[in-house]
């Protein structure tokens, strides 16, 4: 499933040094089929980067700038493998294919090189998508923006491919008449992976940014990265529909125990940060509420939910944080923002309440917009 770029650097490193051993012991053809890097034409992209995963990859185009035919600057494949460059002539956010052969020729996979061309204002919920063929859990989708969410993480935890989307922690609902989404806290499978992992509860969550599989299990906080390309203006406010329902069961803490008396509660928010050149491109499950890097954050009170019932919310960016907003930085690209959306606050240590459910829907993002 999803492959940062990044390890596949670290993959890069740990080759070179296998391949300098092999004057003393021929090794046999590399069954590796990967992209490690990928370039294109500078300044084409609003990012420094693009995003590379298991079988796509994510590009953030400039404004007038067609990706579809362009020239690739830099294309680096698992060592002995060879690409190839597949057309798509259909009008989707797919702008071509990568099919990367391995070295033994016995294996091979087909990379959608994907983009994202703006950053929507209206987040509806109305489209869902398979994330993986191999499984039948879906993600929600804005226009060409994929939403991730606890969904990815659940279908390794469970290893369920027949697992029906519906049973998942994030599925459709609806609110308003439409179209929504649902987020609830179920009671996760427990030792895992011979016993190396241990997960008891697990929340439902979506958010914008991306995904990490191969730590998924060993480091949960780390195969979270929050943040998407963000120029459009200055954050003002989020507002949108939610109801909220605490679940009945005892409240699950990390280490299996229960505890009766113990409350759990949703989370909604959105996080502003700066991701300029020298920076970390992401933040993580364990530094989205405290990072030196964030320079706004809007997030819901406990109050403004009332159980079991449908409400209007309204969060205000407060921007009291180190790093100060620049409309300089924002229009060279160095921001980048999160919307958080989970069923239980503490999810991401794999405790809550069973039984937390969150519907939301209709979210609309607000923003200045520079005069000068």
């Amino acid at each position: 499933m999803n492959l940062p770029k990044r390890r596949y650097m670290a993959a890069s490193i740990a080759v070179t040094v296998m391949l300098a051993a092999s004057c003393i012991q021929e090794e046999a053809p590399n069954p590796e089929a990967d992209i490690l890097a990928l370039v294109f034409p500078k300044n084409s992209l609003r990012t420094g980067e693009v995003e590379i995963y298991n079988d796509y990859v994510v590009t953030y185009p400039r404004v007038n700038v067609n990706l579809r035919d362009s020239a690739i600057t830099q294309l680096e494949v698992s060592p002995g493998a060879t690409w190839e460059r597949i057309s798509n002539p259909q009008a989707t956010d797919t702008l071509f294919y990568i099919k990367v052969t391995s070295e033994s020729r016995q294996y091979a996979k087909l990379y959608a090189v994907t983009q994202v061309e703006s950053f929507p204002e209206t987040f509806g919920f109305e489209t869902w998508v398979r994330h993986t063929a191999g499984f039948l859990y879906e993600n929600p989708k804005e226009g060409t923006l994929q939403w991730y969410s606890s969904n990815n993480g659940a279908a390794i935890a469970w290893s369920s491919p027949g697992k029906p989307a519906e049973e998942y922690p994030v599925r459709k609902a609806r609110l308003n008449g439409s179209s929504a989404v649902e987020l609830r806290t179920m009671i996760g499978p427990g030792s895992i992976a011979g016993g190396a992992v241990f997960i008891p509860c697990m929340a439902g969550s979506v958010y914008l940014g991306g995904f990490n599989a191969l730590t998924g299990l060993t480091n949960p906080l780390r195969s979270i990265f929050f943040g998407v390309p963000f120029d459009s203006g200055k954050p003002t406010r989020l507002t949108g529909y939610a109801l909220f329902r605490e679940g009945t069961e005892d409240y699950i803490l990390p280490d299996g125990t229960r505890d009766r008396t113990k409350h759990d509660r949703c989370d909604i928010y959105a996080v502003l940060f700066k991701a300029g050149e020298g920076q970390a491109q992401f933040l993580y499950g364990d530094n989205i509420g405290h990072s030196p890097q964030i320079i706004a954050r809007a997030q819901i009170r406990e109050e403004e939910l009332v159980t079991g019932q449908p409400v209007f919310f309204e969060l205000h960016f407060d921007y009291a944080f180190p790093t100060p907003f620049s409309w300089e930085e924002l229009q060279n690209q160095q921001y980048k923002l999160t919307i958080v959306c989970a069923s239980s606050s503490r999810g991401q240590f794999y405790e809550g309440r069973p039984g937390n459910t969150l519907i939301v829907d209709d979210l609309n993002l607000y923003y200045e917009i520079s005069d000068h």
